[in-house]
């Protein structure tokens, strides 16, 4: 057997092995980003807990002043946040087609959050399409994701029921529960957060610019 040969059958031997260790550095790779997306969504529900602490919104009523297309509304134990689009036709732009919509629903002391729930909706008058996805954090305090629900229901048939985030299929070739971190539960959270704070400062601003013109007409008042 020449030394060619040799070295084939050496490389055929290895190649499992080396293919073994290809998957198993790429599995570790996306446990990683997986953990690094985690700590991204826990930094997030702090974020809205710190807002809803901050500004006492628990207590808050009377807020007026929103986000463009963004309803607010204020449970005992709960603060909700809803954002809508109507959909054109293509053809007819004055003719409402559908409507799309999502929803969070923060539970909340006025200190910390214990449960998030969201809901995204898409429904069109002119078809059978109406999607619904509702989600829900049962520990949004906590680190990990793995706990969260999804329930999918497509034209009134459900497709997935409760399925836990930790049991989505998460490969080198198919990595959507890393995907959905990134591309919907991060960019969600991010997009309420900022209306949340929004929310929060436009009020209070409200308060001190009314504040300020009571100030400015008593001192005024000192002049005659």
């Amino acid at each position: 057997m020449n030394k060619t040969c040799s070295a084939v059958i050496l490389i055929l031997l290895l190649f499992p092995v080396f293919i073994k260790a290809q998957d198993k550095l790429s599995s570790e790779n996306l446990d990683s980003q997986g953990i690094e997306l985690d700590n991204q969504i826990i930094e997030l529900n702090n974020k809205i807990a710190g807002v809803i602490k901050k500004y006492n919104l628990l207590k808050t009523t009377g807020i007026r002043v929103l986000p463009y297309q963004t309803s607010y509304r204020l449970g005992d134990n709960y603060i909700e946040i809803e954002k809508h689009l109507i959909i054109k036709d293509d053809a007819f732009k004055r003719h409402v087609n559908g409507i799309k919509k999502k929803r969070i629903r923060i539970y909340t002391n006025g200190t910390t959050v214990s449960r998030i729930e969201s809901e995204l909706t898409e429904s069109r008058m002119y078809s059978d399409i109406n999607e619904r996805v509702f989600i829900v954090d049962p520990s949004p305090s906590v680190k990990g994701t793995d706990d969260m629900l999804f329930t999918h229901v497509s034209r009134g048939r459900k497709l997935l029921e409760k399925r836990e985030l930790g049991k989505i299929k998460n490969t080198t070739a198919f990595p959507l529960r890393n995907e959905i971190k990134r591309n919907f539960i991060i960019p969600h959270l991010t997009q309420f957060y900022n209306a949340l704070i929004f929310t929060a400062e436009a009020y209070y601003k409200s308060l001190k610019d009314a504040d300020s013109g009571l100030t400015d007409f008593l001192k005024g008042s000192m002049k005659y």
